[in-house]
Parts: structure tokens; C-alpha cells; sequence
């Protein structure tokens, strides 16, 4: 099952083959085609020299997780690409808000990003609770949120092999408590993401 999504890892930082993808269900010339594509720019810009845990670009995490919402998930919803592309820009971007978001790309990304970002430092000074109250959100966020966050969930995992074990065991945890429960009620990738604990369990040191 893994196989047919690993390749889209090569290629997540392929701006040609990107937009290949999109214009084989939406024309160049059509305001939804260009929506996502000042997305892509706006979030290629604002994680310009930016690296993830594992060293990659993180803009190709980015990339990532929409080739697999697009070729796999054969998601051709603009408005679920965008906030696909956009999702970790309000968490990591301080010049990037909700009121922007908003007003670039309206409300249905402004929501979907505010269920994808944790609340801000401001709001919970403590790391645990921001973690525990962005999780309960979960409980009341659409289906459509899921689509993303399980893609975003399934791409951290088949790309953090270069991190520690401790690293991945954490991740393996939390993705058993909070997102698998998910995956299996929504029926999203939940063989996918079974499959890549599985692998990353069989690694780890005896």
C-alpha cells in the first residue's frame, strides 16, 4: 500500500510536476488553478531556507502532503489543496494569521487552518496544554480537516526514519492515542498509517 505513496516523497518539490497534477483536473486560466498557485508561493516563500528534523526542505513536507491528498486521496477540492499547502504557515510563520489567511483565501481555509494550527503560545504558555487542547479539538472538527491532518500525519512518518528512536517512539504514540481513532472513524488512511508504525516498530533497536 506504502509503495504507491512513497515516490510522491521524491517529488514533492517539483513545482512543474506539481502543477501538472493540478492542471489535469483545472486549467491554468480558471481562478481556482491560480489560488492554489499563489498558495504554493506564498508558502515556498515563507519557508524559504527552512529544514525539518530530518534535514529535508520543509517546503517538499508541504508539497508532500498535497501530492499524496491529490494522487492518492484524488482530492481535486481547491479550497482542501490550499489549506493543504498552507497547513503549518500560522503555526511557524509569525508574519501569518488567521485574518490573513482569511483575507487571501477566505473562510473555508481560514477554518480549516485554525483546526490544523496549535492555539498560540499566548494563549496556553504551557507546551502540554497547547498540545491537549489543539487535540480535543479534534473532536469537533469536519471531515474535511481530517483529509489533511492525515495526510500531513502519514508523509511525518514515512520521513522522520533519520531521527532518533526516542523521536520516533513518540511520534508512533501519539499518532496511536489521537489520530489512528480518527483515521479508522472517518475511514482515512488507516491501513497507510497502520502499515508505517508498523515499519518504523520493526526498526526500532531491540
Amino acid at each position: 500500500m506504502l509503495e504507491k505513496v512513497k515516490p510522491l516523497l521524491k517529488e514533492a518539490g517539483d513545482r512543474k510536476k506539481f502543477f501538472r497534477r493540478v492542471a489535469s483536473f483545472l486549467p491554468p486560466t480558471d481562478q481556482r488553478y491560480r489560488l492554489i498557485e499563489k498558495a504554493y508561493d506564498f508558502a515556498e516563500e515563507a519557508f524559504q531556507g527552512r529544514q525539518r528534523d530530518s534535514g529535508e526542505r520543509y517546503f517538499e513536507h508541504l508539497g508532500g502532503v498535497d501530492l499524496i491528498l491529490i494522487d492518492y486521496l484524488r482530492i481535486k477540492n481547491y479550497i482542501l489543496l490550499i489549506a493543504g499547502i498552507l497547513h503549518d504557515i500560522i503555526e511557524d510563520i509569525p508574519s501569518w494569521t488567521i485574518e490573513r489567511v482569511r483575507a487571501e483565501f477566505g473562510d473555508e481555509v481560514a477554518l480549516l487552518l485554525d483546526y490544523l494550527s496549535k492555539p498560540s503560545k499566548e494563549e496556553y504558555p504551557s507546551g502540554e496544554e497547547r498540545v491537549e487542547v489543539y487535540h480535543r479539538r479534534f473532536e469537533n472538527a469536519p471531515r474535511e480537516f481530517f483529509l489533511i491532518k492525515l495526510a500531513d500525519r502519514l508523509h511525518n512518518l514515512l520521513s522522520m526514519w533519520s531521527l532518533s528512536p526516542e523521536k520516533r517512539a513518540k511520534k508512533i504514540e501519539e499518532t496511536k492515542r489521537y489520530y489512528l481513532p480518527y483515521a479508522e472513524k472517518h475511514l482515512i488512511l488507516l491501513h497507510e498509517l497502520e502499515e508505517a508504525i508498523e515499519e518504523l516498530e520493526k526498526a526500532k533497536p531491540a
